[in-house]
């Protein structure tokens, strides 16, 4: 028997309609920016600027934190809704220090301090378009389409200059996944592309190295629009049957990361197997945390709780519904 094609998982290669505003102008809006070859490189190298402490929410990757300032970390709390507590930064962070906001799947940051001596960076690695961003700016754009590689920090304004890569990544390597995934569309050599991005992403590290001159291609080739639309009717669809189990109750205010789910473990992890097993790839957020477990246990249930189901723009009507049907007939 035929299998269906996959859903989720990363993008394969991304095919570019050159229509309307690109992807690159609507997070540059004009502004220097540097691009690297991943987020934690972009971030890193701003860092390197500062010498104070950095301020990281709990619920966030531990990706983003290099051993280059690991040392400089602190943690504070994020509340039910993925609502940051910025009352330990109000009160504990010295001038200078920098200040990491970040919006829960792709939504705006919820809040900024309301300190004009801290550095604020809005990471907005899961964000489409999240409006009128706050301070600098971080993007990883593989997150969201189909290019290799990339990490985008985005000035504050067009007076201040960005730092920049100052070597070249191999872009052979980061392209193999993507594009080995693009010649597959039926998934019929699933093992073979996701060995590939397995691969790639062990490898990804902070750098000096710069963004893929075929990635910033798309990203300048590629109409916000088109990945927008897609993103809000897709949600709506898995919304209609699906709302008394998310993680976003409301309608998000910006184009969603995707459709999150909250359960109790032992139910995330019986719809996981399920998904996996009809190769829709769900996506957990995250399996690590930057922030100890003991010192913030509501922020580390989460990585146990939450499922992030695909509604990006590769996909349509047939396959919400396909993931629809798996989701009821193990929680319903």
């Amino acid at each position: 028997m035929t299998q269906a094609a996959p859903i989720g998982g990363f993008f394969e290669r991304h095919e570019p309609d050159g229509a309307g505003p690109s992807v690159l102008d609507a997070w540059t809006g004009g502004r220097p920016y540097g691009a690297f070859v991943n987020a934690r490189s972009a971030f890193a190298a701003l860092v390197a600027t500062r010498p104070g402490a950095v301020w990281l929410p709990a619920f966030l990757c531990t990706d983003l934190v290099s051993e280059a300032f690991a040392a400089r970390v602190r943690c504070y709390p994020v509340l039910e809704g993925f609502m940051p507590d910025l009352a330990p930064v109000e009160a504990g962070a010295k001038p200078g220090d920098i200040v990491l906001l970040a919006g829960a799947f792709g939504l705006p940051a919820a809040a900024a301090p309301h300190r004009n001596d801290l550095v604020l960076v809005e990471d907005r690695a899961q964000a489409l378009d999240a409006g009128a961003s706050i301070g600098w700016t971080l993007y990883s754009p593989r997150k969201l389409l189909g290019v290799a590689d990339g990490g985008l920090l985005v000035s504050p304004d067009s007076a201040t200059p960005a730092p920049q890569p100052d070597a070249t990544a191999d872009a052979e390597s980061l392209w193999r996944a993507p594009d080995l995934r693009a010649a597959d569309p039926l998934g019929r050599d699933n093992a073979a592309w996701h060995a590939a991005n397995q691969a790639k992403e062990a490898a990804m590290a902070a750098t000096a190295q710069a963004m893929t001159d075929r990635s910033r291609a798309l990203l300048a080739q590629t109409s916000l629009e088109s990945l927008r639309a897609p993103r809000w009717t897709n949600w709506r669809r898995l919304d209609a049957r699906l709302s008394r189990w998310s993680a976003l109750p409301e309608m998000p205010a910006a184009p969603p990361l995707g459709y999150v789910l909250r359960l109790s473990p032992e139910r995330r992890d019986a719809l996981l197997t399920a998904l996996h097993a009809r190769r829709i790839f769900a996506a957990v957020h995250w399996p690590r945390i930057v922030a100890p477990a003991d010192a913030f246990p509501r922020e580390a249930a989460w990585a146990r709780e939450l499922i992030t189901l695909p509604c990006d723009h590769r996909y349509g009507p047939v396959e919400m519904d396909r993931i629809a049907e798996v989701v009821t007939s193990v929680l319903a």
